[in-house]
């Protein structure tokens, strides 16, 4: 009688706050690929020679990674070049600015005409890029894209990686790509945004200084004079008024049926369309200072007429059709070759 007066035992149900969520694997992920690329801290390089990002050797590693069942991956491109000697400067490290940030700053190597497009939008020699695996869905939804961010945030907190991490966002053929960049007591967040036509105010220099000097947050006032570089480029993709002259030959109209009747100076050679589908002009102003010139929505000084740099660049049709274009030889009887193409 005494134990079936007894209270039953009581059963507790314990919940484990420690186990990790998805959001948390993969911050842990994004940090351990940083790690294993050994992009903790601040490596200084020498400084970048004008043109290096064209004439420069640019490699990239990648591995991948996964949200859940969704998988993305990581790249990691960089230019190669020798690090400065560190041996004594460890403590002077701590507190310098990023390598990155000062790369934002530099003017040498603006406008670079073959290179990745965030080389060539932000002038980095260093960034990793996470975007969506080859066969895995976009990221288009707001809050997807403000997951990712925050998670490339605590990932270079947690582990001191002061090169810029880039999110690419929305779908790949827009180019679109977020990101950040940490250093010590610094931040610099990369943003962008499309739109299908541009405010009439920002078509001209004065209206993008506007927007340049209220992104700033300085506390000077007047701001300091803002140092510039100006490219214009101009596209032309329709110049030819008639048809390509090179028609592919009657081959039977010149041999004549005899068998060896084709003369070697009049061997078709050459294109049977343009192969080339766009010239591209650009008239650069390397380094100019504001108040020098004056471009508001009246009046103008950039004639490109008097830019002081020019560069041409000319793009070749895919797989235009070509004569002799495949590879033969003929040989004598006494075994000289005649011809090799």
């Amino acid at each position: 009688m005494a134990a079936d007066s007894e209270p039953e035992s009581e059963v507790f149900e314990i919940t484990d706050f420690t186990t990790a969520s998805e959001w948390e694997r993969f911050i842990s992920k994004v940090e351990e690929v940083l790690n294993d690329w050994k992009l903790i801290g601040n490596s200084l390089g020498k400084p970048l020679e004008k043109g290096i990002f064209t004439s420069g050797t640019w490699e990239e590693k990648s591995d991948e990674i996964s949200f859940a069942d969704f998988k993305f991956s990581v790249t990691h491109h960089y230019l190669v070049q020798e690090s400065t000697d560190k041996e004594g400067k460890d403590e002077l490290l701590e507190d310098v600015v990023p390598q990155s940030m000062q790369d934002l700053l530099g003017m040498n190597n603006d406008f670079p005409p073959r290179a990745h497009c965030l080389v060539r939008w932000y002038g980095l020699r260093e960034f990793v890029v996470i975007a969506p695996a080859a066969h895995s869905d976009a990221v288009l939804s707001e809050s997807k894209c403000n997951l990712l961010l925050s998670s490339v945030s605590i990932a270079l907190g947690n582990t001191g990686c002061q090169v810029p991490l880039f999110v690419q966002i929305h779908h790949k053929w827009r180019r679109m790509y977020v990101g950040e960049c940490q250093g010590p007591g610094v931040r610099t967040d990369f943003e962008m945004v499309h739109l299908r036509k541009v405010p009439n105010q920002y078509t001209h220099l004065s209206g993008l200084l506007d927007i340049f000097k209220s992104k700033i947050g300085c506390p000077l006032t007047p701001l300091p004079p803002v140092s510039i570089a100006i490219r214009f480029t101009y596209v032309l993709q329709d110049w030819q008024q008639y048809f390509w002259p090179q028609q592919p030959p009657d081959i039977d109209a010149l041999v004549g049926g005899e068998v060896g009747g084709l003369e070697f100076g009049k061997l078709p050679f050459g294109a049977c369309e343009d192969p080339i589908s766009e010239l591209h002009l650009a008239t650069t102003w390397p380094h100019l200072t504001e108040g020098i010139i004056v471009d508001n929505d009246v009046y103008s000084d950039l004639d490109p007429i008097q830019a002081p740099h020019w560069s041409v660049r000319v793009r070749k049709a895919e797989n235009p059709q070509c004569l002799l274009e495949t590879g033969f030889h003929r040989v004598s009887q006494d075994g000289l070759d005649l011809l090799t193409s």
